[in-house]
């Protein structure tokens, strides 16, 4: 953890701030290791604070080290107090006068509570904090690993009992449960189970329709692991596909691994994009693409970098992304593969290693 305040006060330095308050749930389990959801940071170039109420006071004594504890009445006003225990030290009396805060993740009225309880100027350092988190160190990688592994046993064994017949819904509970049964501490996200024309919806929410044959079933799941994602997508067919459907697959598979060859540290996140979007706009479905070709995944289940038209960040080794296109045809069906992989100076490594190739299940 001290490496990351380090950073976080490199980019003080950088941003000519003199302190930062980190509200971010996941920027303030990054920084300070608390698992917990309610907490905030404040830290300058020489002292941190974390600031809860009694509910975590234990819990921040067990988890976190290298921050001072501020402790808040139940129900009170965590910014108002981790403020006047700064105001308050030697290390910042009267020399804070630039406080970097989080805009994103900051609403306007908390703004305003802001506004009137810090008299210097308030300094928005956007996602620029939370970029900290783009690039992992080798446990989180390990951890990253594990989830990734537990997501695809999980898929593989819920797939492997057949799909025909059984609920979307059903589906995705057993998918759920069995990420849960193997050691996941939740799922990364709700899962997707979407047949027949739900595939045609990317972020579809199963219901109580009845797989049937002929159709093609896109699950998009994912565990999470000591606060740590995996995110995969896998298309099936129930029984054997029509030309069309397998000409699709094999379109967005084919638009898949061109993504993935084009990643590696350098590389611009929308030149990934262009990559699997070319092959889908040769194939004439150009237009059923609409989302971005994929996202950082870590402690959030979408965060920095963004693989998409606007992209522009450059891919450093050890970021975390996944690469997803998929075409739907509205009322028809649709298809997404997605796999989650490590930036590589040369390349990528997958951590979602669950066949590709359409598979036909019963």
């Amino acid at each position: 953890m001290n490496q990351r305040l380090a950073a976080l006060r490199a980019l003080l330095v950088a941003r000519g701030i003199d302190a930062a308050l980190v509200t971010d749930h996941a920027d303030v389990r990054y920084l300070s290791g608390f698992r917990g959801d309610d907490a905030i940071l404040l830290a300058s170039a020489d002292r941190a604070f974390i600031c809860s109420d009694s509910r975590f006071w234990a819990q921040i004594a067990a988890e976190v080290a290298g921050f001072e504890l501020v402790r808040s009445e139940s129900g009170g006003d965590l910014v108002a107090d981790v403020l006047a225990a700064w105001s308050g030290s030697d290390a910042g009396g009267g020399r804070v006068r630039r406080l970097g805060f989080q805009g994103d993740t900051v609403a306007y009225s908390g703004y305003r509570r802001l506004r009137r309880r810090f008299d210097g100027r308030l300094v928005n350092v956007g996602d620029r904090l939370s970029a900290l988190r783009m690039v992992k160190d080798d446990g989180e990688l390990r951890t990253l690993r594990a989830a990734a592994a537990l997501a695809d046993a999980a898929l593989d064994a819920v797939v492997s009992e057949g799909l025909r017949g059984r609920t979307e819904r059903e589906v995705a509970w057993a998918i759920e449960r069995a990420m849960r049964d193997a050691g996941a501490e939740a799922v990364a996200f709700p899962t997707i189970v979407a047949a027949g024309a739900d595939g045609a919806l990317p972020h579809a929410i199963p219901g109580d329709a009845r797989i049937a044959a002929g159709d093609l079933v896109v699950i998009d799941m994912g565990a999470r692991v000591d606060g740590y994602h995996s995110d995969i997508t896998r298309t099936y067919a129930v029984g054997r596909p029509t030309d069309t459907q397998r000409h699709v697959y094999e379109t967005v598979l084919e638009a898949q691994l061109a993504g993935l060859a084009t990643v590696r540290a350098g590389v611009a996140c929308h030149t990934v994009d262009a990559a699997a979007r070319a092959v889908i706009d040769e194939a004439g479905y150009g237009e059923r693409f609409g989302h971005g070709t994929g996202h950082g995944v870590g402690l959030e289940i979408h965060e920095k970098p963004r693989v998409g038209r606007r992209g522009a960040e450059r891919l450093k080794a050890g970021m975390v992304i996944t690469v997803e296109p998929g075409i739907y045809l509205e009322g028809s069906f649709g298809v997404r593969i997605e796999d989650t992989v490590v930036v590589t100076p040369a390349g990528c490594e997958r951590l979602t290693l669950t066949a590709k190739e359409l598979r036909l299940v019963g």
